[in-house]
């Protein structure tokens, strides 16, 4: 094949051979022989991977792509749905730090960046931003985060997804893929090819659907749509890449269970499917509990080579976030002010009521009664219909809380080569405008169904947040040869306010500033094959804006969270064999937990509000270390292992725990080994991950197993066509995937799912 294109054009070329979908002739040729094997590492001071290419292949297309980088060492992800189509349940942990519905520890940019938050109530991971087809790779730093990433959640490293580049040659790629719970996913990319002599873009579109696996019938399920464009275009000296994602899903939620209730029952989640007009059942019922999130991210990239040793990259960006949470509360609320008169918004709860007679007035249960009920059917006395006549009308609210975001930001990078100096600088700002709001809606008739009133009965709360965000950094990298030293310092400046939606006055307001961050590291390079490295940061994570909601939180006394990080490791690459690895140690200070009222009793408080409040309880050491390796057997067969082990534990006592217990859902060991196969135009993949005990979870082991054929049709219409078959948890392992943050209840992971997915090319 020849191609004509000027010299500035050479680099998409090479970047469009490794990226999605490319020529017939050249994909055959991928696909017949056995790829080399990658680097498991950037030369870097500090621990770091990046996925394989098989790893892709491990899972569906119809899965989230967070589950792609699972088998890294140090890396745990946990994700109650099959295909990953639930944020509630959807935990990642590394090294001990954690993001999950509460914590929020580790960082996470798309092409870099910053994600937004990654927390649930108004963040947004990177599956909301990215389809697999469209991925690149995945560059994962573990512990210490590259020092030019922009996040302000990095406290034990960072995830930065890296968007595909379009191909370089006009294609249209169409996939569907099919799978148990009802899974379904079409997929259209169209590659334009060069265009105007010095562009080349992409636009994809994908529709996916899904069955939660627990249940049957009306158990509910997600269904996502989701489109990207891409363009880069090459002037001179100068490249200019663009990129626009859309995602708009609507998923119902898996709950979390106890130990006890997983021995008991290990495939369900204590919620139901069968409408039963009984409210406090039916406040479980699973189509009632759900999340809904629209999301729009947009950059524009402008890469400036000023001369042989100089350039600098500008990236404006924006993003908006736009979601609901629901619930199903098994009553009414009546709302009262401060001095006891009914509001329809603000103020607070004066009574709640489960039944009313055929007037719509409230009735007070039976005389004595005062049933109590096993959870989680207990939603306290008054609310069983074994209090009232049969004539008594059960009533029911359908909670929504409201989450959008807006945030408009720059990122400024430089990079200066001079003598034996690489520097590299620059900076990071952002605004961030967030709004949370909460209201209540009257289901019309709870005998019936979940329909609800789209006016609102009731608002609880509305709060604005502002964060504005700066970040300066500036690094030095001297080179000695087979010696290269590092040092760097960066500092944020962050500032939040909140404003009460109700009176539009501010309520809260706090300054989240770090000191001075300083980092060091040394790359020693043996030999040719061999490489020592170690690297000492200081990490930072600021006060996030959801500390302002608690009215309890006394602002004063908490500080930003902050960690300590080292890393010694070795690095031995040759070309069959590339194998790394990694001891570390971290501290880390001024945790941040949230203490909710009333957070010993059962069951859920659907009324809690802004209640509650933030605070600093010590910290957590960790230490241990990260094994990987990814060996060549011959042309066919590649392996790939990776193990960790880790020892968080807490520093000071705070509720729930005391100094020098482990901490919650951190996994002290991790075993992965795979391998796969191809010959020809057919693959074959399979791979096992050991996951050690979270505290009360039980440790598991799962397999997955995959296999695809490739068929390529030279000088036809369909160029070609690609068939393949993933299957994860092929044993139907039982087992709990991850926790909620308290210790005491877990997600229950997935049971064996099957698809299949059929890709032709044009």
């Amino acid at each position: 094949m020849t191609i004509q294109c000027s010299k500035n054009l050479i680099a998409i070329a090479i970047a469009s051979a490794l990226s999605l979908p490319v020529s017939a002739a050249d994909k055959q040729e991928s696909e017949s022989t056995m790829e080399e094997v990658t680097v498991v590492a950037k030369k870097l001071s500090h621990a770091n991977h990046v996925i394989e290419s098989s790893m892709i292949k491990q899972q569906s297309p119809a899965s989230s792509i967070l589950a792609i980088m699972d088998n890294l060492p140090g890396i745990s992800i946990n994700e109650g749905d099959a295909f990953g189509g639930d944020d509630w349940s959807t935990s990642i942990t590394m090294r001990g730090f954690t993001i999950d519905g509460n914590q929020q520890q580790l960082g996470m940019t798309i092409d870099g960046i910053p994600n937004g938050g990654s927390n649930y109530g108004g963040g947004a991971k990177a599956n909301r931003y990215l389809d697999s087809e469209n991925m690149r790779t995945i560059e994962v730093s573990q512990g210490t985060s590259d020092i030019s990433s922009a996040s302000l959640e990095a406290l034990g490293g960072t995830f930065n997804f890296v968007s595909a580049d379009p191909a370089f040659e006009e294609t249209t790629t169409l996939a569907y893929t099919d799978g148990d719970h009802d899974a379904s996913r079409y997929f259209i990319r169209h590659d334009t090819g060069r265009i105007f002599d010095n562009t080349y873009a992409y636009a994809s579109y994908s529709s996916t659907s899904t069955s939660r696996w627990v249940g049957e019938g009306s158990n509910g399920g997600m269904q996502r749509e989701h489109a990207e464009v891409k363009f880069i275009t090459e002037l001179g000296n100068l490249s200019i890449t663009g990129r626009l994602s859309y995602d708009d899903a609507d998923e119902d939620n898996y709950n979390s269970v106890s130990l006890e209730q997983f021995n008991q029952t290990p495939d369900w989640d204590q919620l139901t499917w069968n409408w039963t007009g009984t409210p406090h059942l039916d406040q479980m019922f699973a189509e009632g509990w759900s999340t809904l999130r629209e999301n729009t991210l947009g950059y524009v990239k402008f890469d400036y080579q000023l001369s042989d040793n100089f350039s600098f990259q500008i990236t404006p960006y924006f993003h908006k976030n736009k979601g609901r949470g629901d619930w199903i509360p098994p009553y009414l609320v009546s709302a009262v002010d401060d001095e006891g008169n009914p509001v329809n918004q603000g103020g607070s709860i004066g009574s709640t009521y489960g039944f009313t007679d055929q007037n719509g007035t409230p009735l007070a249960p039976a005389a004595g009664c005062e049933q109590s009920f096993t959870w989680p059917w207990d939603s306290g006395p008054g609310l069983h219909p074994a209090c009232y006549s049969d004539s008594a009308v059960p009533v029911m609210s359908y909670r929504h809380t409201h989450y959008e975001k807006d945030r408009v930001g720059l990122t400024a990078n430089a990079q200066w080569s001079i003598a034996m100096n690489d520097i590299k600088f620059g900076l990071w700002a952002e605004s961030n405008e967030r709004n949370e709001s909460r209201d209540w809606h009257k289901v019309i008739d709870a005998r019936v169904y979940h329909h609800f009133d789209a006016t609102p009965y009731w608002t609880q709360y509305s709060n604005e947040f502002q964060t504005d965000t700066l970040k300066f950094y500036l690094q030095d990298t001297l080179d000695f040869g087979d010696l290269s030293l590092n040092i760097g310092a960066q500092k944020y400046l962050v500032d939040i306010e909140k404003t009460d939606g109700f009176t539009n006055q501010q309520t809260g307001k706090v300054n989240s500033d770090s000191d001075v961050l300083f980092s060091t590291g040394a790359i020693y390079q043996i030999n040719s094959n061999i490489e020592l490295f170690a690297g000492y940061s200081e990490n930072f994570s600021a006060i996030k804006d959801g500390v302002l909601e608690r009215e309890a939180s006394t602002l004063e006394n908490i500080e930003p969270e902050t960690a300590e990080n080292i890393d010694l490791g070795l690095r031995y690459n040759t070309e069959d064999i590339s194998f790394s690895a990694t001891y570390y140690t971290i501290d880390f200070e001024n945790r941040i937990t949230f203490i909710a009222p009333g957070s010993d009793s059962d069951g859920i408080d659907y009324t809690i509000g802004t209640n509650g409040s933030y605070l600093n309880v010590g910290g957590i050491e960790s230490d241990g270390f990260e094994l990987s390796v990814n060996y060549r057997l011959n042309d066919q067969w590649s392996l790939y292992s990776s193990y960790t082990n880790n020892d968080s534990r807490y520093v000071g006592d705070a509720p729930g725990f005391t100094a020098g217990d482990k901490v919650i859902d951190s996994v002290d060991d991790m075993f992965v080994l795979s391998s796969d196969y191809t010959k020809g135009d057919f693959r074959l993949g399979a791979s096992g991950k050991y996951t050690g005990e979270r505290g009360d979870a039980p440790s598991y082991t799962t397999f997955d197993f995959n296999a695809g054929y490739f068929v390529p049709f030279d000088g036809q219409a369909i160029s070609s066509i690609d068939i393949a078959f993933v299957v994860t948890n092929i044993t139907d392992e039982s087992y709990l995937s991850t926790g909620t943050g308290n210790g005491t209840t877990f997600f229950i992971g997935a049971p064996r799912t099957a698809s299949m997915t059929f890709t032709a090319s044009f």
